[in-house]
């Protein structure tokens, strides 16, 4: 360069001393991932913060101790599932109001504790809730979308007794039966698909039954077939008759048998009524599906029945009568024996004269008392009344509105969420009620013998006997004695009001006794037939 006069030019461009161009990517990959690490750890600590602040919500663990109660209950029996579906049905959705009010209120609650400068805190709910609430909500659908089934097939009138209407056409045939039926014999009978009526109004020694036979068939002569095959087996075996009823697709058989009335009687129908009428000996009835009816039986009566929406008759039976199972409606009348009823029973009872010992027992209610001179109605729903009840009378049941209005000796009711009133007559009792969440409401002699303790919490005591009563905050007392005493009356209830109220009356008028049976209906005594069995179809 000293050929060059000054200033001397710049020397060449070229890489810095020691420069390395791989080693220089390599330092700016370090670069970028320390980059990358220190942006992730700042993410996960912003998150560990923000997890730190947000809290649980109450409203899993209140959705969870709500489906173990009911569980609970209906697995004890307190509730009856086929109920709790159907009103579950009917108003599940109140269940997302309920949850989404929690949430309204969780959210109000942390507002109010928000301060300035401290970071917001949220509440979450984890997907197992949301799955819950979806399940509990498909669960009500499906159990409203099964009644409203339910009541469309009943608006249809289908059911397990005429789906062989789908087999074709209707053929009506008729069969008659005799066979030799000597004294000390019972009859058994077994239909699978049909009524049965037995009327013990035989006076010839024989059984007469009588065949009604429906045939759905697309052809006569299928039809003809069918009916040949759907015919009475009728087997002898010792003391016991049985006439059974072959099981056939697209058939249905309704028997109708006279047999003398001081024979017993076993029937088992599993798809059909029974009718029993007019007999003097014992009388067993299964019903699976259908109702039951007994009229002028002077023998022990038994039914069991399996069909919630069946309903059981009685009327005039002068032996005991029981029944066990499920039933919709019960009308009992007249009953000179013991009455035993225990099972569930989902819609109206009535029962009126009932001259012996009479036991209730439902899931609900449990109810035994001496007799019953007048009536009881018990609704599906809440309501209870009872007329000239005859004590020792012990009622136990829940969510009920009782008034007894007649009650000569002992009575002892427990209830909850419902009201009682009682009006009793002479000569008086011992009267116990225990309400909870309910008035309670007694009406005594004016001039009876008694003592009585009187207990309400956040109530008030209306006395119309002038006695006087312990009043603390919430809690009010009434002690006292009319008369000589001789009748103790405990009242207790709480939340609600309670009354005693006096009036004349009269004693409890005797029983009148009970109508004589109605006359069997005129029979006409068939020809005489040979000792074997006869068989007439047409």
């Amino acid at each position: 360069m000293a050929s060059y006069p000054p200033p001397y030019p710049p020397p060449p461009v070229g890489p810095p001393f020691n420069y390395d161009p791989r080693q220089q990517r390599r330092f700016e990959k370090d670069q970028r991932r320390a980059q990358k690490n220190a942006y992730q750890a700042q993410r996960d600590l912003y998150r560990q913060q923000t997890r730190a602040m947000r809290r649980g919500s109450i409203l899993g663990p209140l959705m969870i101790v709500g489906v173990g109660v009911v569980l609970l209950l209906i697995r004890s029996g307190h509730i009856s599932f086929e109920h709790f579906a159907a009103e579950y049905g009917q108003w599940w959705p109140a269940l997302l109001v309920i949850a989404g009010v929690i949430l309204v209120l969780e959210w109000t609650f942390d507002q109010s504790r928000q301060r300035d400068g401290v970071p917001y805190v949220r509440r979450g709910v984890g997907g197992g809730v949301i799955f819950l609430l979806i399940l509990l909500a498909l669960a009500g659908g499906m159990m409203h979308q099964i009644s409203r089934g339910h009541e469309w097939i009943d608006s249809m009138h289908m059911g397990p007794d005429n789906f062989a209407e789908f087999f074709g056409e209707k053929h009506d045939r008729e069969q008659q039966v005799d066979e030799t039926f000597t004294a000390g014999t019972s009859l058994n009978v077994v239909n699978p698909h049909g009524d049965v009526t037995i009327v013990g109004h035989s006076e010839d020694g024989q059984i007469h039954v009588t065949v009604n036979k429906q045939i759905y068939s697309n052809s006569d002569s299928a039809a003809d077939e069918k009916a040949q095959q759907l015919s009475p087996r009728i087997d002898r075996s010792g003391n016991v008759l049985s006439v059974t009823m072959p099981s056939l697709d697209g058939t249905t058989a309704d028997l109708s048998i006279q047999m003398p009335d001081s024979g017993q009687a076993t029937v088992t129908a599993n798809h059909g009524d029974v009718h029993v009428s007019g007999m003097k000996a014992p009388v067993n009835v299964s019903a699976t599906y259908g109702d039951v009816e007994f009229n002028e039986v002077s023998g022990p009566v038994m039914a069991r029945m399996e069909h919630s929406g069946s309903s059981f008759t009685a009327h005039n039976i002068t032996g005991d009568l029981s029944l066990k199972g499920h039933a919709e409606n019960l009308m009992i009348t007249d009953v000179s024996g013991q009455t035993t009823l225990e099972g569930d029973f989902y819609g109206d009872t009535h029962l009126e004269h009932l001259h012996g010992p009479v036991s209730f027992k439902t899931s609900r209610t449990q109810w035994t008392l001496a007799g019953l001179e007048g009536a009881v109605d018990m609704s599906s729903e809440s309501e209870l009344t009872a007329s000239s009840v005859v004590g020792p009378s012990v009622l136990s049941t829940r969510s009920r509105n009782i008034a007894v209005d007649g009650i000569a000796g002992d009575l002892s009711v427990t209830n909850s969420n419902g009201t009682v009133d009682v009006s009793n007559a002479s000569p008086l009792g011992n009267i116990t009620i225990q309400n909870k969440n309910g008035a309670v409401d007694v009406t005594l002699p004016a001039h009876g013998g008694f003592s009585i303790q009187a207990d309400d919490h956040d109530g008030d005591i209306d006395n119309d006997f002038d006695m006087p009563s312990r009043d603390g905050d919430d809690n009010h007392t009434l002690t006292g004695t009319v008369g000589d005493g001789h009748a103790k009356i405990i009242l207790r209830t709480n939340h609600a009001d309670l009354g005693i109220h006096k009036a004349d009356m009269k004693p409890t008028a005797p029983p009148a006794p009970p109508a004589p049976p109605a006359p069997p209906a005129p029979h006409v005594k068939p020809a005489p037939h040979a000792p074997s069995a006869k068989t007439v179809e047409f």
